[in-house]
């Protein structure tokens, strides 16, 4: 199985602070200090506030993984003992249970297989099914499966707010935040912009079609 693709720090920290931007014109009365901590920051009113909101917080989670880790490292360099922020153990208790819930998964396939051989045998052979208590095991799998998905998702959350940790999940994280500003009638220029870091004036048509590229559903033109 292929690992999966690191997140770069300079992608997510130019997001995060375009998005912060955007955030204090839409809101300028929210304060530098509510702005420190984003779980805090109340919602917005307006739509547009709204959007950005939503994309700052997230993009803001997934850059505070790097700055805990630099914490922790400089912690180290100065012989100060365990570091306050150190995710070590997080992310190996989250490659445990994402483990643990393909297992579960596997298992429940596994069952879903077996009782359906069971009930074509007894078909053909003109047999009442009779599976006992069989059918509780495949439910039972399937509960443990969907309770490690949700426990999942919440560990891989930073204050509450859900945070992106692999390529693949920035690009969703991408892909859905896109989709959320056009609806709020920000331009296709406007929205590459904040969702690489640029200044939309810097967004020209090959960067807006590698950004249209991106996303899960092709709604950026060249507008």
């Amino acid at each position: 199985m292929t690992a999966p693709r690191s997140l770069q720090r300079k992608d997510v920290d130019r997001v995060a602070a375009a998005l912060l931007e955007a955030l204090k014109a839409e809101c300028p009365d929210y304060n530098e200090h509510q702005l420190l901590y984003p779980p805090l920051l109340p919602r917005p009113e307006s739509k547009r506030g709204i959007a950005v909101w939503q994309a700052y917080r997230l993009a803001w989670s997934a850059a505070a993984r790097f700055s805990r880790r630099e914490e922790a490292k400089q912690a180290k360099a100065r012989a100060q003992g365990e570091a306050f922020f150190d995710d070590r153990r997080v992310d190996s208790a989250i490659a445990d249970l994402e483990r643990a819930r393909t297992l579960v998964r596997n298992a429940n396939r596994a069952l879903l297989k077996d009782i359906e051989r069971i009930e074509k045998e007894a078909a053909r052979l003109g047999y009442d099914t009779d599976l006992q208590d069989h059918p509780e095991h495949v439910r039972n799998t399937k509960r443990i499966g969907d309770a490690l998905d949700l426990l999942v998702k919440k560990v891989k959350s930073f204050g509450g707010i859900p945070q992106a940790r692999t390529q693949s999940e920035w690009d969703e994280f991408i892909s859905s935040s896109a989709e959320r500003l056009l609806a709020v009638g920000f331009s296709s220029r406007e929205v590459a912009g904040l969702l690489t870091g640029r200044s939309p004036e810097r967004v020209d048509r090959a960067t807006l079609e590698r950004f249209r590229q991106r996303v899960r559903r092709s709604q950026i033109s060249e507008g």
